[in-house]
């Protein structure tokens, strides 16, 4: 029986994005939430992401510069993580998604206090933009 050849993605999904809007009940305003995860587990610690974010005019900025390991030694497993939010976001925005080597991947979203909505996807991601925890 002849078995067929394993075909490997070409550009694994490394990443994922969670961004939803959320209600800031304390301080009465709404933000937008960006949560990202990398799609690797790691079995020894819980790493953290380190992200150059930015908001210039209409475009989001998330330039990936690497992982840090944990300032506790502390074990634990699970992916490496990085969250930020904005306030006052409302209407269409590029979202664009850098990680080391340059390679990026633009997608373009509507944010409203309600809901978000992804619109242009990229052909070659790295990074799966999500809005529901369920999927992140």
């Amino acid at each position: 029986m002849k078995r067929g050849k394993r075909v490997k993605p070409v550009f694994p999904i490394e990443y994922r994005l969670l961004i939803t809007p959320v209600c800031k009940e304390n301080e009465k305003k709404y933000v937008t939430s960006l949560a990202l995860r990398t799609t690797n587990e790691f079995s020894s610690f819980r790493y953290e992401i380190i992200v150059e974010s930015e908001l210039n005019d209409r475009t989001i900025r998330l330039n990936i510069r690497g992982l840090r390991a944990p300032h506790f030694s502390i074990p634990g497993s699970g992916p490496a993580v990085y969250k930020t939010e904005y306030p006052d976001l409302s209407g269409q925005y590029d979202l664009v998604i850098v990680k080391p080597g340059k390679e990026e991947n633009l997608y373009s979203i509507t944010i409203t206090k309600k809901q978000i909505l992804i619109g242009k996807n990229p052909k070659k991601k790295f990074v799966d933009v999500v809005t529901l925890a369920d999927e992140w």
